[in-house]
């Protein structure tokens, strides 16, 4: 209850908001003069100089690979005086070990499996070669900021391969008869196809692309929440100025559904699904979506897709070495189970399964999502007093998936692989259907109907796919699962779950199989190799508490001014600091693109603001 001495005041300052905006612009002015005169001397900038070098020969020799990216824990490999531990191997934990290192800075990144890279390593099984989580990037073409900044974390080795003018195709239907909606790159193409198929909706789908480079650059306001000085950002949110600065908030994009975008625009329910079909980019329904959310992953992907040449581990293949050449190691099989916090609270050092280790430095980032690091890693009680603890019940976690890794015989030419990928959705109510599906009962898995499915080639993808795997091709099947179906054997060891886990499976793994191959006869009798991977084969692999696939949920609250600028690299834990997916939104890319069209010619403070 607001105290009735303070009411006045409060609605003062509602009905004068200029003040509210000056006070806030004199605010920024102290403290800026204050870090200016007062703030300690900055450390060396980790991009001061240009890091590319020529294009040296790609390395497929499995133990030359191994020796990079699978270096086990020990003791001795530790560097002495660490100034950073980075707790995970992801994308988000190597760029932080690479940037610091380059700043002069001691680093060692520890990774639970046996190999780096996170959701951006690749494995090979009975000589075919699976990605994980990196199934396509966009905004890779020469000079995007994105390219720029991996160009320099990579030494400019990690490069890139276009996919398919159609990096994806809608197919709605049974599989057998489904109608495909292929989608085109670049802006003209992509919004004139969308019109050629649907001719009678011109007016809603101009409207539509309006709203996404509308609302995608206005994720700055957003950005801004999460890197703003705390205080800075914390005024911006307890008086309500961001609502009022930032178009996110002050035109609802963070608050409206796609699904509300979509029933104002058009009463089409085959456009609405086209439309939102990308959903399971992020994981999330379009009746639950943010808009905002929806609106930067469609502009991420409208110029095109890429995919790395010689396969995903390649991003961390090269990373890595960055990282020692700087002095850093990236050390795996090295399970973290403590995060050592001192008397005050202070993150001071870690704790390794293997050995019992205690290896201590400066500052401790964690890869490992806000789930395992507050509710695993850190003292309960220091846990608990964070801001951010309460955070995991309310945001809650993201969905899970099954994924189906199949091998057939043939080359990707000699089969007629697209270089793209397939979704396919048995109707057009994702929300209904999809809610339905993720509701059945474990027990009723065996006579599962699967109402929807990502299909990928990466073997199609990957230029340099038949000098490692010649006469060979990989397929990956991807449909959601929910984890109530499988967390009965989360405490089993991996490939000694018993017979039904195994049978269902089974049962799963082949109708997604012959889903691909009503999509794609051409793959008749030609599969060889299929392995199914669950929840807990996620939980097991990637350290996912239940299998998820995009750590905490990337529903409405998430972008919530609170929310948002709790979720943060810079937590209220002294000495700890986070990155990866839960600190911004999921994704491999580094939020960088907000709303910029040809590299830095799109955007103006009008946009962003």
């Amino acid at each position: 209850m607001i105290d009735i001495g303070v009411r006045p005041i409060i609605d003062f300052l509602a009905n004068n908001p200029l003040l509210l905006v000056g006070a806030f612009l004199l605010y920024v002015i102290v403290f800026l003069f204050s870090v200016f005169f007062h703030s300690p001397k900055g450390g060396k900038n980790p991009l001061a100089k240009d890091y590319r070098r020529p294009h040296e020969p790609f390395v497929h020799d499995a133990k030359a690979r191994d020796a990079v990216i699978k270096q086990r824990f020990k003791a001795s490999k530790i560097p002495e005086f660490l100034d950073a531990i980075v707790i995970g191997s992801g994308v988000g934990g190597l760029t932080s070990g690479v940037l610091l290192a380059r700043a002069g800075k001691k680093v060692l990144v520890l990774e639970q499996h046996d190999q780096a890279g996170g959701c951006c390593h690749s494995f090979v099984e009975k000589g075919f070669e699976f990605d994980t989580g990196i199934h396509y990037i966009g905004s890779m073409y020469d000079g995007s900021v994105d390219r720029v900044l991996l160009d320099q974390l990579t030494c400019n080795q990690l490069r890139w391969a276009k996919m398919d003018d159609t990096f994806d195709t809608v197919a709605l239907g049974q599989p057998g008869s489904a109608r495909l909606f292929p989608m085109k790159t670049g802006k003209k193409n992509y919004v004139q196809n969308l019109i050629d198929m649907f001719p009678k909706e011109k007016a809603a789908i101009e409207k539509y692309i309006e709203l996404i480079y509308d609302a995608s650059p206005s994720f700055f306001g957003v950005v801004l929440l999460k890197v703003l000085p705390w205080p800075l950002a914390r005024l911006l949110v307890m008086t309500g100025l961001c609502r009022v600065l930032f178009k996110c908030y002050r035109k609802g994009y963070t608050e409206k559904t796609l699904q509300q975008v979509l029933d104002e625009l058009t009463d089409d329910k085959q456009l609405k699904l086209v439309l939102s079909y990308i959903c399971g980019d992020y994981g999330v329904f379009p009746n639950e979506v943010p808009f905002i959310l929806h609106a930067l992953v469609v502009k991420h992907y409208v110029g095109g897709a890429w995919y790395p040449k010689g396969g995903t581990s390649e991003i961390a293949f090269h990373m890595v070495q960055t990282i020692q050449h700087h002095g850093g190691r990236v050390l795996v099989q090295a399970p973290v189970t403590n995060i050592i916090c001192d008397s005050k609270g202070r993150a001071t050092g870690v704790k390794v399964a293997k050995m019992d280790t205690e290896i201590r430095a400066k500052i401790i980032i964690s890869d490992a999502g806000v789930v395992n690091t507050f509710k695993t890693l850190l003292p309960s009680q220091v846990a608990q007093a964070s801001y951010i603890y309460p955070l995991i019940t309310k945001i809650g976690a993201s969905c899970s998936f099954i994924t189906a890794f199949i091998g057939v015989e043939g080359s990707p030419s000699e089969l007629k692989l697209p270089a793209g990928n397939t979704w396919l959705y048995h109707n057009d109510d994702i929300n209904k259907t999809m809610s339905e599906f993720l509701k059945v009962k474990g027990e009723d898995l065996e006579d599962l109907e699967i109402p929807f499915g990502y299909i990928s080639f990466p073997s199609a993808k990957d230029p340099e796919w038949d000098n490692k795997f010649p006469g060979k091709s990989s397929v990956l099947v991807i449909t959601l699962a929910s984890w109530e179906w499988f967390k009965e054997w989360k405490e089993e060891k991996l490939r000694h779950r018993g017979g039904r886990y195994e049978n269902i499976k089974d049962v799963i793994g082949r109708k997604m199989w012959q889903q691909c191959v009503d999509l794609f006869p051409q793959l008749d009798g030609k599969k060889v190799y299929m392995e199914v991977g669950t929840p807990v084969t996620n939980q097991h692999y990637l350290a996912c508490p239940e299998g998820e696939m995009y750590g905490l949920n990337q529903g409405a609250i998430r972008f919530q001014p609170d929310v948002a600028s709790k979720l943060r690299a810079e937590t209220d834990i002294p000495g700890l600091y986070l990155t990866g997916q839960d600190v911004m939104t999921c994704g491999f890319h580094i939020c960088l693109d907000y709303g910029l069209d040809d590299g830095w010619s799109g955007a103006s403070p009008q946009s962003l603001w």
